[in-house]
C-alpha cells in the first residue's frame, strides 16, 4: 500500500519510511489569488492508497485532505483508505448555547461522504463524533502506548481528570494488569479554556498517580487536576494524553507543576521538552491491519 500525507502530517514520514512504506508524491501550489492547486507526480492507477491526513484548526488542513482524496480517486485508485490521527472541531460535537452549531459533527459528515475504503481515526473526543462518522469507522486508541511506556513503573492509581475520562481511565487499568485502582475528578468550566476541578472521588495519599486524558490544550484541566491531587497527597503524579496541543503557554505551564512525566503522542508534531516524552503513533495504524 502506498501512502500519501498532506503537509499536517508530513511529520510522519521518516517513521512511515523506517518501517518499509511507501509515500506517495503530488505537489500543491496556489495561483495569484492563493486558489490552491494540487498535482499528481505519480501512476495511482489500481493501486491501493491510504491518506494520512489530520484536521487542524486552520480550514485549509480539511480542504487539503479532501482535494487530496479527490486528486487520487480520479486518478483511478482502486480503493482509499482515510487515516485521521487528529480531529480537530471535536470538541464542538454539540451547540453548547443558543445561536452555536455541532460544527465537528459536521466535519466527520464531511469525511464519511468521502466514502473511502476504510476510515481509522484516533481517540476521537466524543460519543456524537463517532455516531457521525458510522459504524464502518474504526477507532484507534494511544492506550496500548502508555500502557507498554509504564508498564515498568505502573500506576497505583489512575485518575480521569473529568467525567469524560473515566471510561479511558478503566480501559486503562485492564490493559496495565497490575490492578491500579481509579479516581476521577468532577469538573466544571464557566467558560471555554477553562476549568475548574471542584472534587476528588478516590484516594491518593501516598500512591503513585497517572492522570489519563484524550488531549492537552491549554492545560488549564490538568494545572487544576495537578494541584487538587497534591493537596490530596499524592507521591508522584503523570500525565498521559494522546493529542498533544498545548496552546499558548501550556507547555511552560505544565512544565512548573510538580509532575515527573507527561506522554503524549505525535499525531500532531511536537517539540522537544524535558519533561515530554513522545511516543509514536504510527505502529497502530500498522497493527489495524487496514
Amino acid at each position: 500500500m502506498k501512502f500519501f500525507l498532506t503537509d499536517s502530517t508530513k511529520h510522519l514520514r521518516s517513521s512511515l519510511v523506517r518501517r518499509g512504506c511507501t509515500i506517495g508524491r503530488y505537489n500543491s501550489s496556489a495561483f495569484a489569488d492563493r486558489e490552491r492547486r494540487y498535482l499528481l507526480r505519480e501512476e495511482v492507477t489500481g493501486q491501493s492508497i491510504a491518506i494520512i491526513a489530520s484536521v487542524l484548526p486552520a480550514p485549509e488542513s480539511l480542504f487539503d485532505l479532501l482535494a487530496l482524496h479527490r486528486l487520487l480517486l480520479e486518478n483511478g485508485a482502486a480503493e482509499i483508505t482515510l487515516i485521521v490521527p487528529y480531529l480537530g472541531y471535536a470538541r464542538q460535537d454539540r451547540p453548547g448555547k443558543k445561536g452555536e452549531a455541532g460544527v465537528g459533527v459536521m466535519v466527520a459528515e464531511l469525511l464519511r461522504l468521502t466514502k473511502p475504503a476504510k476510515m481509522i481515526v484516533c481517540d476521537v473526543h466524543g460519543e456524537r463524533i463517532r455516531k457521525a462518522f458510522g459504524p464502518s469507522a474504526i477507532e484507534l486508541s494511544a492506550l496500548p502506548l502508555f500502557a507498554a511506556a509504564v508498564a515498568k513503573r505502573p500506576p497505583e492509581v489512575i485518575v480521569a481528570p473529568d467525567a469524560g475520562s473515566v471510561h479511558r481511565a478503566w480501559r486503562l487499568a485492564e490493559l496495565l494488569g497490575s490492578c491500579p485502582e481509579v479516581a476521577s475528578i468532577d469538573k466544571v468550566r464557566p467558560r471555554p479554556n477553562v476549568a475548574l476541578a471542584k472534587r476528588l472521588q478516590g484516594d491518593v495519599r501516598g500512591k503513585k498517580v497517572l492522570i489519563i486524558d484524550d488531549m492537552i490544550d491549554t492545560g488549564g484541566t490538568l494545572v487544576e487536576a495537578v494541584n487538587l491531587l497534591v493537596e490530596n497527597g499524592a507521591a508522584t503524579i503523570r500525565i498521559a494524553a494522546t493529542h498533544g496541543i498545548f496552546s499558548r503557554d501550556a507547555g511552560e505551564r505544565l512544565s512548573r507543576l510538580p509532575v515527573s512525566e507527561i506522554l503524549i503522542t505525535n499525531t500532531l508534531p511536537q517539540a522537544r521538552h524535558p519533561k515530554v516524552r513522545c511516543l509514536d503513533i504510527v505502529p497502530l495504524f500498522h497493527q489495524s491491519r487496514f
